[in-house]
């Protein structure tokens, strides 16, 4: 008497798919951020640079001139495209963390009566200004029930 091995063999391969598409790999928990010196004998640097949380750029529509936008970085504000790309040129290098291990990213955070040439122009502005990573801030939504 022969065995037929054809239905064993179906169930074998669909636990195997089952269990593929069903496992969590475990997710990084946390980083651990140092800045070693690269050779022995070096000498720790005494400048402090103080770390930078978070830079956001605020847009809020101006009624003088609907295509700029009140642009706001901090506490600054800017009347015009080309101080805001001189001022992102020199915070660029200011936002790659030590050992390059993380970029802190731009944020973009326009108002919803803002045009979306002015969002877009500020971005252009930042890929210009060397900055490496942006984000838009999203407003959180009431709760609709």
């Amino acid at each position: 008497m022969e065995l037929n091995m054809t239905p064993m063999i179906d169930v074998i391969f669909q636990l195997i798919i089952f269990f593929m598409c069903s496992i969590h790999f475990k997710s990084l928990e946390g980083k651990l951020i140092s800045n070693l010196p690269k050779y022995a004998g070096e000498t720790p640097s005494h400048v402090f640079i103080p770390p930078i949380d978070e830079v956001r750029i605020k847009l809020a529509y101006s009624e003088s001139s609907p295509l700029m936008a009140q642009v706001k970085l901090g506490n600054i504000d800017f009347n015009d495209w080309d101080s805001l790309e001189q001022h992102l040129k020199n915070l660029a290098p200011s936002l790659i963390m030590p050992g390059g291990l993380d970029i802190i990213p731009v944020k973009i955070d326009a108002d919803s009566n803002v045009p979306a040439q002015a969002v877009v122009s500020v971005l252009n502005i930042c890929k210009k200004s060397g900055v490496q990573k942006t984000e838009f801030a999203a407003k959180k939504s009431p709760d609709r029930r």
